[in-house]
C-alpha cells in the first residue's frame, strides 16, 4: 500500500534526532577516568557488572531511539493505505450505477433516486476548500466519464448527478474501474483516494457480467460500496422478440406470419401465478396482435408466438418496416418493449444464370431434358401472383447482366463463369443479396467451388468429389431444421415432402466453420449448405446436385416450390436484415457506411446524446456515401441485467476485490445514511459545501476511532514510561553495587 506523509519535513527532523541517544553513547565511552584514592574498590565492583551494565546500557538505548522513532511519525502523521487524517486532501472516484436496473420503483423512490443519493452523500462529505477532488464515471454501459479528470468544483458534479437519467444498457463495473484507473496521483500532492460505488446490485446475470476477465487492478486506497438489495421485486421483461418470417412481400402470395415473444421473470414468490398480455403495434401504433400469457408458479420464461396480419405491415424506408411489441408496464417500465424490424419487398427480383440462354437448344427436351433454369422458374415465378421476378441471364454475358438492383442470383452454370462474373457475384453478395448454387448439369469439373470460398471463407472445406450412387439416396427423416436454418418454415412438413425425394448423383460437400446443412441425405452427406454470415453479407446456399433429372428427381417432387420458396424468401430476408443489439453492445458498421443517423419511432424510444451512443434504446439508420439510407440498426432494452433477484454480499465483494487492489469492501446500509433527498436539494440551493452534515458520515462511519498518528504517539509514551522505569532500576543497582564494592 501507499506510504503518505503529512509533514515530511517533521518527519525527516525527528528520524534524524534518533541520532543523539546514540551520539551521546559513543561520546560516553570516549570518556578518560581520574584515578583516586578509593577508585580501586570502585573498579572492582564495576568488573562485576560490566557485562550486565552493557546490556542495560544497549536497552535504553534502543527504547530511546524507538522513543524518537515513534514521536516522528506520530508528529510526521505517517499515513498508510487509506490515510486516516481528514486534514489530508481526498480525491473521490464515483460509479454510479445508472444502467436499466437502476429505472426499478423500489416504492418510494426508484432505484436510481436512491444511487443518487448515496453518491450525495458521499460528496457532501467532501470540502473544496479542503482540497477535496471528485470524478464521476456512469457505470451503464458503455461506462463513460461524466466527469473525468477529477473536480474540485463539487456543485457542479452535483448539479449533474441530479441530471442523470437511467440507460437500458446493463451495468458494467468493470469498464467503470478501467476508466477510473486514468486518475493519475500527483506525487508532489499528499491525497487518499476513495472509489464510492453507487448500486444496490440486483441479477445473477448481471453479476456473471460483471466477472469478465479485466487485467487492470486499480490502485486505490479504499473502496465504499452500498450493500446490495435484499428483497425481491417483482419484474416481467422481453428477453427477446422477432418475426417468423425474415422477410414480407407486398404483392402476390403473403405468407402467414408472427411475432415469437420470449418474456421472462425475476424476482418473484416461487408460487405466485399470474397472466401478462403481450401486444403487437404497427409502426402507426395501431393494435395488430395480442395475446394473454399465463404465468404458473415458480416459472421464471415463456415462449409464445402471436399471430399478426401481413397486410398491416407497411415499409417506413430502406425498404424495411418496423413493428413494436409491448407488455403491461410494472416495477420496470425500461424493458416492456420491442422494436423488430421486417425487411419488405413488392417484389423479389431475382436472376437465373444458365448456360441454355438464348440457344435454340433451350426448349430442345430431346439432349438433356428440361432445362434446371425451366424447373426454377416453375417453382419460383409460376405466375404474377407469387410476388417474384425472374430475370434471366445468360452464363456467357453474366458480367454484364448482374446488376446490384437484385435481391437473389440463382447460378445453375458455375463452371461457365469468367473472373468478371464471379467478381460481379462476390460484390452482389457484399449488398446482402441471395446467392444460390448448384453443379453444372453438364459439366463434371467442380473448380468453381474455390471461387465459392473466395466469396464466403469457411462454408466448405477441401476434399469435395463427384459422385455416382449405385443405390439411390433419400433425404434424411426427423432433419433438425430449427434457428436460421432457411427451412425452417416448413419444417413440419419436411418428413412428408421429402419422402419421393431420390438423388442419383451428388458432389460431396464437407461443411466448414461458417456453414450450416440445410438438408441431408440418408448417409449422412449434404444435401444444400448455408452460410453463416455476421459481417453484414448476403446468405449463399450451394446444392450437391444439380437441377436435372439426371442428377435428382428433387425438382419434379412437391418438395421442391416450397423448399425454393422458402430459401428464397427467408435468404433474401436475412441478408437484408441489418443486425439488432443490445444496449451497450458495440454498433456494427459496414464497409458501406458513411453516417449513422438515430431516428425517432412511435414507441417513444430514447434518442441518445451522441450518434455512436448505444446506451439507449431506438433505431438508427445507416446511410452509404450518397446519402441514402440503406439499412436500419436496432437497440434493444438489456432485459437480462433488469432482473430483479437479490446478489448476495459476498458474491459482489469478490466481483470488485477481483478488479481493485484492496483487502475488503466498507459496505454502508443506505438506510444508516437516512433519506438525503431534501437536505441534499436545500444544499444545492444554498451552494453550501455540504461538510456541516449531521449524523453518521460514510467517511467516518468506515475508518478506526484512533488514528495512526496517535496510536504512534501512544506507543511513545508508553516506550518513554518504560524507559524511565528501568533508567531508574538499572541505576539503583548501579549505586547499591557500587556502594557495596565502596564497603568493601
Amino acid at each position: 500500500m501507499p506510504f503518505t506523509l503529512l509533514h515530511p519535513g517533521l518527519f525527516a527532523f525527528g528520524i534524524a534526532c534518533v541520532s543523539i541517544p546514540i551520539i551521546l553513547h559513543l561520546l560516553k565511552r570516549k570518556r578518560r577516568p581520574i584515578p583516586w584514592g578509593a577508585m580501586r574498590f570502585l573498579e572492582q565492583a564495576f568488573r562485576k557488572r560490566r557485562r550486565i551494565l552493557t546490556i542495560e546500557q544497549l536497552i535504553l538505548l534502543v527504547l530511546r531511539c524507538v522513543l524518537l522513532a515513534l514521536i516522528a511519525m506520530g508528529v510526521g502523521s505517517l499515513m498508510l493505505g487509506s490515510g486516516l487524517q481528514r486534514s489530508i486532501p481526498t480525491t473521490m472516484v464515483i460509479i454510479l450505477d445508472q444502467s436499466i436496473g437502476s429505472a426499478l420503483d423500489e416504492g418510494a423512490m426508484t432505484a436510481l433516486q436512491r444511487n443518487k443519493d448515496f453518491a450525495l452523500k458521499a460528496i457532501d462529505e467532501l470540502d473544496s476548500g479542503r482540497g477535496d477532488q471528485v470524478m464521476l464515471i456512469g457505470g451503464g454501459a458503455p461506462s463513460s466519464g461524466i466527469v473525468v479528470p477529477e473536480s474540485s468544483d463539487l456543485s457542479a458534479v452535483r448539479a449533474l448527478i441530479q441530471r442523470i437519467e437511467p440507460t437500458d444498457s446493463g451495468f458494467d463495473l468493470g469498464a467503470a474501474l478501467s476508466l477510473a484507473g486514468k486518475l493519475n496521483p500527483d506525487p508532489d500532492r499528499p491525497t487518499r483516494r476513495v472509489f464510492v460505488i453507487a448500486t444496490g446490485a440486483r441479477g445473477f446475470e448481471r453479476s456473471e457480467l460483471l466477472e469478465g476477465d479485466f487485467s487492470l487492478k486499480t490502485g486505490i486506497d479504499r473502496v465504499i460500496a452500498m450493500s446490495p438489495a435484499s428483497d425481491n421485486i417483482e419484474n416481467i421483461g422481453i428477453a427477446h422478440a422477432g418475426a417468423t418470417r425474415s422477410l414480407v412481400t407486398n404483392s402476390g402470395v403473403t405468407l402467414p406470419i408472427g411475432v415469437r415473444v420470449e418474456l421472462i421473470r425475476s424476482g418473484m414468490d416461487s408460487q405466485r401465478e399470474n397472466t401478462s398480455i403481450v401486444r403487437v403495434f404497427d409502426q402507426q401504433g395501431d393494435l395488430i396482435g395480442q395475446r394473454i400469457v399465463g404465468w404458473s408458479g415458480g416459472q421464471t420464461s415463456i415462449s409464445v408466438v402471436v399471430a399478426i396480419d401481413p397486410g398491416s405491415i407497411k415499409p417506413m424506408g430502406a425498404r424495411t418496416a418496423m413493428i413494436s411489441v409491448s407488455i403491461d408496464d410494472d416495477t420496470n417500465e425500461r424493458d416492456n418493449s420491442r422494436l423488430i424490424p421486417i425487411p419488405t419487398r413488392s417484389t423479389i427480383r431475382v436472376g437465373v444464370v444458365d448456360q441454355a440462354f438464348g440457344r435454340s437448344s433451350f426448349d430442345d427436351a430431346a439432349d438433356s431434358g428440361i432445362a434446371a433454369s425451366r424447373w426454377v422458374r416453375a417453382a419460383l415465378s409460376p405466375d404474377e401472383r407469387f410476388g417474384i421476378s425472374i430475370i434471366d441471364i445468360d452464363a456467357a454475358r453474366a458480367s454484364a447482366m448482374i446488376t446490384p438492383n437484385l435481391d437473389a442470383l440463382v447460378v445453375l452454370s458455375p463452371s461457365s463463369l469468367d473472373d468478371a462474373a464471379w467478381e460481379r457475384i462476390a460484390q452482389l453478395n457484399e449488398t446482402g443479396a441471395l446467392i444460390v448454387i448448384t453443379p453444372d448439369a453438364q459439366v463434371s469439373s467442380l473448380g468453381w467451388i474455390d471461387r465459392i470460398e473466395k466469396i464466403t471463407p469457411g462454408l466448405i472445406e477441401s476434399g469435395s468429389v463427384l459422385r455416382e450412387h449405385e443405390q439411390t439416396m433419400v433425404l434424411a427423416p426427423n432433419q433438425s431444421l430449427a434457428g436460421t436454418n432457411l427451412l425452417s418454415g416448413i419444417s413440419s412438413e419436411f418428413d412428408q415432402l421429402s419422402r419421393a425425394v431420390s438423388v442419383t448423383r451428388s458432389v460431396r460437400l464437407n461443411p466448414g466453420s461458417n456453414s450450416l446443412p440445410i438438408a441431408m441425405l440418408d448417409d449422412r452427406s449434404v444435401l444444400a449448405l448455408q452460410s453463416v454470415q455476421s459481417d453484414g453479407r448476403g446468405v449463399v446456399v450451394v446444392f450437391a446436385g444439380a437441377f436435372d433429372l439426371g442428377w435428382t428427381n428433387l425438382p419434379a417432387r412437391p418438395m421442391f416450390v416450397p423448399m425454393m420458396q422458402e430459401i428464397i424468401r427467408q435468404g433474401v430476408g436475412i441478408g437484408s436484415s441489418m443486425p439488432t443489439i443490445e444496449a451497450g453492445d458495440r454498433l456494427p458498421s459496414p464497409a458501406w457506411v458513411s453516417t449513422n443517423q438515430r431516428i425517432t419511432t412511435t414507441n417513444g424510444a430514447s434518442i441518445a446524446t451522441k450518434l455512436d451512443d448505444t446506451a439507449q434504446a431506438g433505431v438508427i439508420a445507416q446511410l452509404d456515401s450518397q446519402g441514402a439510407t440503406r439499412g436500419f440498426i436496432v437497440i434493444h432494452p438489456d432485459a437480462d441485467s433488469a432482473r430483479t433477484d437479490s446478489i448476495a454480499l459476498e458474491e459482489f465483494e469478490g466481483v470488485i476485490l477481483a478488479q481493485v487492489d484492496v483487502d475488503k469492501v466498507d459496505w454502508i446500509e443506505s438506510a444508516d445514511l437516512g433519506n438525503n433527498q431534501a437536505g441534499n436539494q436545500a444544499r444545492n440551493q444554498a451552494g453550501g459545501s455540504g461538510t456541516e452534515n449531521a449524523g453518521k458520515t460514510m467517511l467516518d462511519s468506515t475508518s478506526p476511532g484512533i488514528s495512526l498518528a496517535l496510536l504512534m504517539l501512544a506507543a511513545a509514551g508508553v516506550i518513554a514510561a518504560i524507559e524511565f522505569v528501568l533508567a531508574r532500576l538499572f541505576t539503583t543497582k548501579l549505586f547499591e553495587a557500587q556502594s557495596q564494592g565502596a564497603r568493601s
